[in-house]
Order: C-alpha cells, then structure tokens, then sequence
C-alpha cells in the first residue's frame, strides 16, 4: 500500500483480538515512528519511548486511569465519557506506547506528535490496528504514574496509541477537502 492509501483507509480501531503483538513487529513500527521530522531546535533525545504490554495490565490500569480522570476532571467541563456505559479507556488493546517529550523542551510534545502519525500509518500498513487514545492522559501525567510505569527521568507521556490485532473494520467517514485560503 502506498502512504497515500494508507492515509485515507487508516481508522482509528477500539476493538482488539487477545492475540499479543510480538515485539519485532512493534520494534519496527517505532523505527518508522521515529523517523518523524524534528527541527534542530529539538536535540537528539527530544522524545522517549515507552511500551507497556499485557492486554490484562492494560485493562487494569484502563480502570485505574478512568476512576482517576472521574476524580480529577475539571469542574466547570465534566468529561462525559468518565461515566459512559462501556466506555474503555484502551479498548482491549494488547500494547500500549507512549511517545514521552522531553520536560522543558518546548518543541517535543510536537516532535511526539509527528512521531505519533507515523506511528499509526506504520501499524496500519502493517495490518495492525491502533488508536491514539486521549482518556489515559490525566492519570499518565501523574507522578506516582510515572514512577509506576518507570517513565524515564525528564520525560513526560504526550502521546499516547493503543495497538493490537484489529478485531474490526469500521468504514470511517471520509474528511471533506479543506477549504483553501490561497495567497
């Protein structure tokens, strides 16, 4: 597939099968993730990666994350989906991988990003699936998270993708063309 095709018929998947990713396979999508664009202002350790496997660990700390982003959501814009009937924070994934930016280093959390669409694209064209999820991001930015999940000193998760073997199809609905402004 090209990237082009695989930029259209990429989806974001939140149902997975039980059967792990095996490490080379998320090995080599990392290597493509990294392969993002970082300007120069960013060093060379901008971003740190992290992988947290196990679809059981995964569904333990999803409970943990939503009890946190219930407890701690802003008052005045409640987080609808904290008490949504069958909402998953990792949707049954068997890998979760965290793009971390370097704390103090303005320009990471965009280099994280970047990284992050690659990241997607690779496991798509790799016949994964995978879901850049938001939900985690209160409880992953807790410290004692940190210390858990042994982030890396100076680095804090700024993107978060969930992979695993797709378990469904969704057709997805097309983005219209942009409105251009040409100058």
């Amino acid at each position: 597939m090209d990237v082009i095709e695989c930029m259209h018929g990429r989806r974001s998947i939140r149902a997975y099968g039980a059967a792990p990713v095996a490490r080379p396979l998320i090995e080599e999508i990392l290597w493509a993730a990294v392969q993002a664009p970082t300007p120069p202002v960013s060093g060379n350790d901008a971003w740190a990666v992290c992988v947290v496997e196990g679809r059981e660990r995964l569904e333990g700390y999803g409970a943990r994350a939503l009890v946190y982003a219930f407890e701690h959501q802003p008052g005045d814009r409640p987080w609808e989906w904290t008490t949504r009937p069958g909402f998953k924070v990792f949707w049954g994934a068997s890998a979760l991988v965290l793009l971390c930016a370097r704390v103090g280093n303005s320009e990471a959390p965009f280099d994280c990003c970047r990284a992050g669409q690659n990241l997607l694209l690779a496991a798509h064209a790799r016949g994964l699936g995978a879901c850049w999820v938001g939900a985690p991001m209160p409880w992953l930015a807790d410290p004692q998270t940190h210390a858990e999940l042994a982030i890396p000193t100076g680095f804090s998760p700024a993107v978060a993708i969930i992979l695993g073997e797709p378990a469904e199809s969704p057709a997805g609905t097309p983005r219209p063309r942009p409105q251009i402004q040409w100058l």
